[in-house]
């Protein structure tokens, strides 16, 4: 029996973007499949927080396309993509500190009609996050890092979305949230969703990952499985810190 392609859910094609005279991203084309996930990995400034704003369209690339379910991203306002079923998990979490969780998860769902449905993603958050549950009316500035992690995460998910642009999920946590976190990755793919991770934790990211690519100074230099790239000699001595 004949295998079934695999169906393309997004597409880079030759993406320059730039930060006044910097040229960030140099040309990279990629694709990410449904029901994958796929990581970027890289040194500081290599470019991987830039490839997922430029996906949002948070950056507009100079050349290139940003194709998403054949529809192209690089001309669609932020506030369409995730109408679109895309969502993005920015680095640094960036919740709203004085509001409390439930007030957070209700500012996700701001394209999302019905309060019955709001209401059953809040709890489906919490279902993920019993955490969050647990601290509800409590201001999102006084919870811990991992707290607001997840906190950013659960926002994310309340458009329900296919795909979820992660972006150092696991940055300044402790060991048990960067489980936690890396628990949910697992089980939202198990449940469908696509997912595009950048991450700091370089081993834990390949660990989970179908695929991934090596960024370095604005270009893909590798690209494999995530056991491949795991065994490659120079990714484990540059970005997992084995000699």
């Amino acid at each position: 029996m004949t295998a079934k392609p695999s169906e393309v859910m997004l597409e880079l094609k030759n993406v320059n973007t730039f930060y006044g005279q910097i040229h960030a991203l140099k040309g990279i084309s990629f694709t990410v499949n449904k029901g994958e996930i796929v990581t970027l990995i890289g040194g500081n400034g290599a470019g991987k927080t830039t490839t997922l704003r430029t996906i949002s369209s948070l950056k507009t690339p100079k050349t290139g396309e940003v194709i998403y379910k054949g529809k192209a991203l690089h001309t669609t306002p932020t506030h369409d993509i995730v109408k679109l079923g895309m969502a993005h998990v920015p680095e640094g979490r960036r919740i709203f500190p004085r509001l409390t969780i439930r007030e957070n998860l209700e500012i996700g769902a701001f394209s999302i009609n019905g309060k019955d449905v709001i209401e059953e993603r809040i709890q489906n958050g919490y279902k993920i996050f019993p955490r969050l549950k647990e601290r509800e009316k409590q201001l999102g500035g006084t919870l811990s890092g991992g707290e607001q992690q997840m906190l950013a995460f659960a926002r994310a998910l309340m458009i329900d979305p296919e795909m979820i642009l992660l972006d150092e999920p696991s940055m300044g946590l402790s060991p048990l949230f960067v489980e936690t976190i890396f628990d949910s990755i697992r089980a939202l793919n198990a449940a469908g969703k696509t997912i595009l991770l950048v991450e700091q934790n370089a081993l834990m990211a390949l660990g989970i990952a179908n695929r991934g690519y090596v960024l370095q100074t604005g270009e893909i230099v590798l690209s494999g499985t995530g056991s491949d790239l795991a065994q490659n000699d120079e990714v484990r001595k540059k970005y997992l810190g084995e000699d």
